[in-house]
């Protein structure tokens, strides 16, 4: 079953981040020990996660992307020459 995460929700948990990137809670919780993924703030003894900082981490790994294509792209066309 999807869950549906309601707009205007400021912080997910981490059943919630999980679900936004289809992956289970424990390779959320690993990628977050890692450094691969944002760090919870606490509020009160919870760990939750701001959209802000996940879609700011999510326009990095975009960039990173876009970046590491387009140097395969020259690289390629460089190939051909």
């Amino acid at each position: 079953m999807v869950k549906v995460i309601k707009e205007g929700v400021l912080f997910l948990t981490e059943e919630q981040c999980a679900i936004r990137y289809n992956i289970s809670q424990r390779q959320f919780q690993t990628l977050v020990k890692r450094g691969d993924m944002p760090q919870p703030i606490l509020l009160g003894c919870n760990k939750r996660w701001s959209i802000r900082s996940l879609e700011d981490f999510e326009s990095k790994q975009i960039s990173k992307q876009s970046a590491l294509f387009q140097l395969a792209s020259r690289q390629c066309q460089n190939n051909e020459k």
